[in-house]
């Protein structure tokens, strides 16, 4: 809540404020993500008994969570069914009690809060801790087309806000600067192809686009266009092969607009897989990061080994370390009849023996 006051001048149109002020509370805020694996194996802790998470920072204080897979409350019988959870500060606040207030949530497949999971405290004083005794169902949770338990494991959202105390503050300048938008013009651009003087074909599909843009984000790109351009500036038709038009699209949606166009989840590691080796063979270095990125959250027992090949083949340590830590804590019984295993074998026996050396210091 805050109260606004302004100054009106005397002009002869409509009273417009000459200028602003308001009284708003000073508040720290923090977030922190928390990851429930194997959550099948919590579920076999007694009801009424808890997992303590790690401590984390948020808004100036240490805090940790409770997590009671059967439930917890006053009256046991009242929070049956459900999963419970308790934000605790740990540790003494310098001045009593803090004033504060939480919001816990359930991150869906997007990495997004699922609206019906959101839990909000009122804000008041904490000396200890705040539950949430009847935070969700287990059988809510448990609902595979709701997309909130993926391969065993949830993710909750924890946001903190630390009041502090109340001031008067100006608000912002008259002036309002919108954010950059270059990214969306010219992704208009390439839409509808106006001033285009390169035609780019893949898989049969022609793609029209601008020398000058592919050259600027692409050093490949601009190796091959401004040598041509010595010859004129008239359209020509560059074959790109070995890529499928609906990943080439992608790559050029990502050179014109810096963003990864959204997928269907069920495709989203292997366009990822996909836009990986463009990003190396385009030498797009953002694009390739962003794809590495993804295909760290996509690793499961039936993608980890194929995945690593890619790792070794275009560079990805990063990539690389995440499915050395997966098979670490899975093991190798549960790959090495797949054909991927079969694969490493043949086309990465080094990779295979450094795998063997990590799981050998265990």
């Amino acid at each position: 809540m805050s109260v606004s006051a302004s100054s009106v001048g005397s002009t002869g149109g409509p009273p417009q404020p000459s200028s602003r002020s308001f009284i708003t509370a000073a508040a720290a805020t923090g977030k922190h993500q928390l990851k429930i694996d194997s959550y099948s194996l919590t579920t076999a802790v007694p009801r009424g008994a808890h997992i303590k998470s790690s401590n984390f920072q948020a808004a100036g204080f240490s805090w940790y969570i409770n997590y009671f897979p059967n439930g917890r409350g006053r009256l046991l019988s009242r929070a049956r069914g459900h999963v419970s959870l308790q934000l605790v500060l740990d540790g003494a606040a310098p001045a009593g009690a803090v004033k504060a207030q939480f919001t816990l949530s359930l991150l869906n497949q997007s990495g997004q809060p699922a609206e019906d999971t959101v839990r909000k405290s009122p804000v008041h004083k904490l000396a200890g801790g705040w539950w949430f005794y009847r935070f969700i169902k287990k059988e809510d949770l448990e609902r595979s087309h709701r997309g909130l338990l993926r391969d065993d494991s949830f993710t909750l959202q924890c946001e903190v806000v630390v009041l502090d105390r109340f001031r008067a503050v100006k608000t912002a300048p008259f002036v309002e600067v919108p954010p950059p938008d270059l990214h969306r013009h010219l992704g208009d651009l390439l839409l509808t192809g106006e001033a285009s003087d390169v035609t780019l074909q893949a898989g049969g599909v022609r793609f029209n686009a601008h020398r000058c843009v592919l050259a600027a984000r692409s050093p490949v790109f601009k190796a091959e266009l401004l040598g041509s351009m010595k010859e004129g500036t008239t359209n020509c038709a560059i074959h790109i092969e070995d890529m499928e038009p609906r990943v080439f699209k992608a790559v050029l949606h990502f050179v014109y607009t810096d963003t990864v166009p959204e997928v269907d989840k069920k495709e989203e590691a292997a366009m990822s897989q996909h836009l990986l080796e463009a990003a190396d063979r385009f030498n797009l270095q953002r694009l390739r990061l962003l794809c590495e990125d993804k295909l760290c959250g996509c690793i499961d027992t039936s993608s980890v080994v194929t995945t690593l090949v890619l790792a070794e083949q275009h560079s990805c340590q990063g990539l690389k370390e995440k499915c050395f830590e997966f098979l670490k804590s899975t093991g190798l019984n549960a790959v090495m009849t797949t054909d991927g295993f079969n694969h490493l074998v043949s086309s990465c026996p080094t990779v295979l023996e450094e795998l063997m050396s990590k799981l050998s210091l265990q």
